[in-house]
């Protein structure tokens, strides 16, 4: 065995001995909490959110939508994947609709329509006692 295979094979051995380790300690309820609040992030009272009612804010420059469904809080970017515009949501047709070309998302904000090929961006939604803290996820590399 080449020094190279006993070094990845001891790097295995000893992630693979961290798993069990994490499980146990998110089943206990010890699991790593989550990042700290930054500058970029929106606090909104969870008062400000109805239930099933789809709230539009603004998080610096981009508008955003967030829908609370009993435990559950979703967020996405309002601005389409394909050149940035502005989308409306369009309750009668349950779509989200691009008025620079015609591009369209369901409820979920996946396209179903015209150039977007990308769904709209989700943000991470945490719930801190009576409030949520919404967070845009690093940009993918």
């Amino acid at each position: 065995m080449t020094a190279f295979s006993a070094e990845r094979r001891r790097l295995l051995k000893a992630a693979l001995g961290l798993a069990p380790a994490a499980v146990l300690l998110a089943a206990s309820g010890c699991a790593p909490a989550a990042a700290p609040a930054t500058a970029n992030d929106l606090r909104v009272p969870l008062a400000q959110l109805p239930e099933g009612q789809r709230v539009r804010l603004h998080m610096g420059d981009r508008p955003i939508e967030v829908v609370r469904t009993g435990d559950r809080i979703e967020a996405r970017s309002l601005w389409c994947t394909h050149m940035g515009c502005e989308v409306t949501w369009e309750e009668q047709r349950s779509r989200y609709r691009c008025p620079c070309h015609d591009g369209e998302f369901d409820a979920q904000g996946l396209p179903v329509g015209g150039p977007p090929k990308r769904p709209l961006r989700r943000l991470e939604a945490l719930v801190q006692g009576d409030a949520v803290v919404l967070r845009m996820p690093e940009a993918a590399s």
